[in-house]
């Protein structure tokens, strides 16, 4: 149920079908592995929007599908969620994007194939018409697999109006960040991504500490890396605060980092400040290490509450 005294966030970014092939013996190149294979919903945006709308908050999402059945079968998906879909059309020219993870038998990933050129298409000129609906969100959350003058765009879009947060995705995407650090008032990143887009070499906590410092000099509001098991650490002007990864039984850590952003995000929705909100982040990640899947369908805003009041 959405609880209308929470500020709207609008998720844009990567919203596509995750196939996970786990191979039941080591896998070999050059020939038949034997796989069991599973397919669902994923991508940063996607996995965010969806565990904000289980926490009941007010979401909208943008992305970009094909005209195709994997396109049919995820705008049915995200129809029958409760997100406010903002309309945008399908493609005619790429197929809706799909990551293939190929892992072996203990869950390692032995290669990664990333179908995701339709991203590309997410351009200033198609969302424009979308500009007005875009403005009533006042929370914005952005992912980098979209173009990086497409989140110029939208920085300078929302600079002025309202919260400009991104998750850095991957070193790699993360540089398409770069000429919008002062625009983002928090940055969500792991420690290969800080390093990447702050020039420090992070090799220990006392490196995490120089990248979040270098990265808030760079403009950024604020910025959150994530550190495994040395847990989380925010960083504004002035201030660094630690949150400790909570010992949990570990059965799956897909979209652990995505729950970390939703429970973050849906803290700042409901008012609270950076380091209130993101000890709620810590938690939706938690609980989301505890079950399969890239998002946890029983994720609730009083789990949430409970959690952060058993660490007091």
């Amino acid at each position: 149920m959405q609880d209308h005294n929470h500020s709207p966030v609008l998720c844009i970014g990567a919203a596509h079908w995750d196939v996970r092939s786990q191979c039941s013996t080591p896998v070999r190149r050059g020939t038949s592995n034997p796989v069991s294979v599973s397919r669902f919903p994923g991508g940063v945006a996607h996995n965010v929007a969806m565990n904000l709308c289980r926490l009941g908050g007010q979401v909208g999402l943008a992305s970009r599908w094909g005209d195709d059945p994997a396109g049919d079968a995820i705008a049915r998906h995200l129809a029958a969620s409760g997100l406010s879909l903002l309309a945008l059309p399908r493609s005619k020219n790429a197929p809706t994007a799909t990551y293939t993870a190929v892992l072996e038998p203990d869950g390692e990933l032995a290669v990664g194939l990333a179908d995701m050129a339709i991203y590309d298409e997410l351009t200033p000129d198609l969302l424009e018409p979308l500009h007005r609906e875009l403005s009533s969100f006042p929370i914005w959350f952005v992912d980098t697999n979209i173009p990086a003058k497409t989140l110029e765009a939208l920085a300078d879009w929302q600079q002025g109006h309202g919260l400009l947060t991104a998750d850095a995705v991957s070193v790699a995407k993360s540089t398409r960040l770069l000429n919008l650090l002062d625009r983002l008032g928090l940055l969500f990143c792991n420690c290969d991504e800080a390093a990447e887009l702050s020039g420090v070499s992070i090799g220990d906590v006392g490196d995490i500490h120089d990248a979040g410092v270098a990265l808030i000099a760079k403009g950024v509001g604020a910025v959150m890396i994530s550190a495994g098991k040395e847990g989380a650490f925010l960083f504004q002007k002035g201030i660094q605060e630690h949150f400790p990864a909570r010992k949990v039984e570990v059965v799956d850590v897909t979209g652990a980092g995505d729950a970390l952003i939703a429970g973050t995000l849906h803290g700042i929705a409901r008012g609270f400040d950076f380091a209130r909100a993101v000890q709620r982040g810590v938690a939706a990640a938690a609980l989301t290490l505890e079950k399969h899947g890239a998002t946890f369908e029983g994720l609730h805003e009083k789990d949430l509450d409970a959690f952060v009041a058993g660490l007091k």
